[in-house]
């Protein structure tokens, strides 16, 4: 293999394929890339066998052929090259790979392709495309309530739930669920799948360092047991997670028995100051709504905190207390200039929404003061 290329372009290839995929493996090839040239288009392949990222730059191919790196080496040669000298690069027959730009020259030991994980075919029997900005919207406002515990697999992931009726993501730790609503996705089969949370939070920060024009789309292929997103010249695969996501219509409220709205900015900065006095261990925020006004307390062994609020109520006095942290998540994602809470009761669940917003539902479960 010989190419030309120049280290801007070769570099936001390294970094869009380096991010995702995991360094703790146990397989050394797995600490490597893949680089494919071919038609003037240089291939950078990289896969933690749970997922892999595939992405094409422009190159001067000279001679085709393909060989895989160490990651980390690579790319550190690569940022520390000049900036304003082209890239040469080549192997030889004993899987060197010579790097040069301006007088720096470096080698470093590749291994053939053929020792690396084969990349899975992209099935297309069931694709849909959307606008990637209101996937990337749809996610982060609803990946933070996902699981990070191993041991509930299953929550490690997004439901995604696509019926004749409407397109949901759904995120849940056991304690906190949030839900995203979107038309139908049009041409599509149903499809009711569960996403690693690690993909898709590739997908979102690839969406943002791409910052797509108003008519791309982003492409989602689902089959079986693997999902893939491409967009432009890159893909993202993954594994599905396999298992029964909790039934999630069970856990929202449909009863609104108290409620109130309040200053979404307001409410976030009032619970991050009681946050502060909440403890380390088992932290709990109180709100006690009464005359017009929502009071905001906490306390640790060393401090306390009190705050107050105005918002319109003038039903019958109740007191919730919730984790902070998950009060927080949800006031830091939301648009809306206000949000509602609505309650059962003090001990059930609350729904928060945004004022004005239907795309978007979350439920806390409360906690013992």
């Amino acid at each position: 293999m010989k190419i030309n290329i120049t280290k801007e372009t070769f570099l936001e290839g390294i970094q869009i394929v380096s991010a995702g995929t995991s360094a703790r493996t146990t397989l050394p090839i797995l600490h490597n890339f893949l680089l494919e040239a071919k038609d003037n288009k240089l291939k950078l392949v990289r896969t933690d066998m749970e997922m892999a990222t595939v992405h094409y730059v422009n190159a001067e191919v000279e001679e085709e052929g393909s060989i895989t790196v160490p990651m980390k080496e690579f790319s550190d040669i690569i940022k520390n090259l000049p900036n304003d000298k082209e890239i040469n690069l080549y192997s030889d027959e004993n899987n060197k790979f010579h790097i040069k730009s301006g007088k720096s020259k470096f080698w470093v030991i590749g291994t053939p392709k053929s020792e690396y994980p084969a990349i899975p075919e992209i099935e297309k029997n069931n694709s849909v495309s959307m606008d990637p900005m209101e996937l990337k919207n749809m996610v982060e406002k609803t990946a933070f309530s996902a699981s990070t515990q191993e041991t509930r697999y299953i929550l490690n992931g997004l439901l995604w739930n696509n019926t004749a009726d409407k397109f949901e993501i759904v995120a849940t730790d056991g304690g906190r669920l949030a839900l995203a609503t979107h038309p139908a996705l049009e041409g599509s089969q149903e499809f009711k799948i569960i996403i690693p949370t690690k993909i898709l939070s590739e997908v979102c920060r690839f969406i943002a360092i791409a910052k797509p024009e108003k008519d791309t789309r982003i492409t989602v292929n689902v089959s079986s047991n693997q999902v893939s997103f491409c967009m432009n010249e890159t893909t993202f695969i993954s594994r599905l997670i396999e298992g029964n996501f909790p039934n999630y219509n069970q856990v929202i409220p449909t009863k609104k028995n108290m409620g109130f709205e309040v200053f979404t900015k307001d409410l976030l900065a009032s619970t991050r100051r009681s946050a502060l006095c909440s403890g380390e261990f088992g932290a709990t925020v109180k709100y006690k709504v009464e005359n017009n006004a929502i009071v905001v307390t906490s306390n640790s062994q060393n401090m306390e905190f009190v705050d107050e609020l105005p918002i319109e109520y003038t039903q019958d006095p109740f007191e919730a207390a919730f984790n902070p942290a998950f009060i927080i998540d949800v006031l830091k994602n939301v648009s809306a200039e206000k949000v509602s809470f609505s309650f059962v009761n003090a001990s059930q669940p609350v729904l928060i929404e945004p004022v004005g917003d239907t795309t978007f539902k979350y439920v806390i479960m409360p906690v013992r003061a």
